[in-house]
Order: structure tokens, then sequence, then C-alpha cells
């Protein structure tokens, strides 16, 4: 890939239903949401929080996999556990302060091959797309369209 590549996903949110839908143009994602339990919303749809911390891990676990694949490393379905941590905002509301991720390793190859699993996930840290992005200050516009 070369230059600048963009992503649009469209978001609808019901305040009777108190549900939304995420989608894509080519519907391959097509999804309810709702706001978190933690926050007076309901169980039973991810809510932004659980789908913000879906995208870490998605990107994460794949450019794992590069690196694994790059050092011959035998974890032929890497996976791995994830968890936000969500606080109040001294500035008012709630963020998310943390996340945690717990890439699952053999304990053989754990202890045979240390070094290369801890160089595949300091790689997979430096070029994950959407890490870099939670990491970083990002820039967020907002503008309105008239529809």
């Amino acid at each position: 890939m070369e230059g600048t590549s963009t992503y649009a996903i469209s978001a609808s949110w019901s305040i009777a239903l108190k549900e939304g839908r995420l989608a894509n143009a080519d519907g391959t994602l097509d999804s309810a949401h709702g706001s978190a339990p933690a926050l007076g919303g309901k169980a039973g749809t991810p809510n932004p929080e659980e789908i913000l911390l879906s995208a870490v891990a998605a990107c994460f676990v794949q450019t794992w996999a590069i690196f694994i694949e790059k050092l011959r490393l035998e974890i032929p379905e890497p996976f791995l556990d994830s968890v936000a941590t969500m606080e109040k905002d001294p500035a008012g509301g709630f963020k998310v302060t943390s996340i945690t991720l717990t890439p699952h390793v053999p304990k053989a190859l754990l202890d045979a091959r240390k070094a290369d699993v801890d160089k595949t996930l300091s790689l997979a840290e430096k070029y994950c797309i959407v890490s870099k992005a939670v990491k970083a200050s990002l820039a967020l516009t907002v503008e309105a369209k008239a529809v």
C-alpha cells in the first residue's frame, strides 16, 4: 500500500430504542450497538468501548501474526485476551484510561524462544495501526452535514 487509505463507517442511533447500527459501504460490517450497561445502557449489543477494544485487539493479533510467521514461531492460531479500563474523567464524563493485551504463548515456546516471542510482540506493538492511533494524540474533526 502506498499513500493514503480511507475507511468509512455509518452510524445511526434510535433515541426511542436506545440502540443503533454500524455499517460499512460493502455490507461486510453491519452490527447493532448500544450503550454500556455501566453507563445506563442495556446488555445484548456491543458498546462503543467494546468496539474500540475489538479494533485494537483485532489489529494487534493480525500484526503479531505477521511477525510470528516471519520469525517462524510455532503459533498456528495466535490468540489474545484484551481488557479496557474506563474511569471517570476529571474534565467530565468517562474515558478509557488503559487497554491491556495478553497474548497467549505456549509455555514450551516461551521457554525456548523468549527473545523471539518478545521481539514479535514488540514489533506488533510498533506496527499495529489501531493501537498506534489509540496511543497517539489523534486529530478528530466533527463537521455537520446538511441532508
